[in-house]
């Protein structure tokens, strides 16, 4: 019983992810809650020297690379999804 409650409680919830996708979706939170830390890492980084890099070409590539990452991660989160909730009761 106690496994169950464990279980039930690690399961990621996809309306969740969305909200956390589109309130923070350039630093890649919406990845760190479904368990893609290097990549939720590499979204924040890219974005947060974007800032001050914003008057180069550079600050506006780096915006437009995790700008295209966040909006392919909207068809990619029921999928990332699922898969943590998959590996979470064979684990438990």
């Amino acid at each position: 019983m106690h496994s169950m409650l464990i279980s039930s409680t690690r399961r990621k919830s996809v309306p969740l992810a969305y909200l956390l996708w589109a309130a923070f979706g350039l630093f890649g939170l919406h990845r760190l809650y479904l368990g893609r830390n290097l990549s939720a890492a590499g979204m924040a980084a890219i974005t947060v020297l974007s800032v001050p890099l914003i008057w180069s070409g550079l600050g506006l590539l780096g915006f437009v690379t995790t700008g295209t990452w966040a909006l392919a991660d909207a068809v990619l989160i029921p999928g990332m999804a699922k898969e943590v909730n998959e590996v979470v009761p064979a684990a438990a």
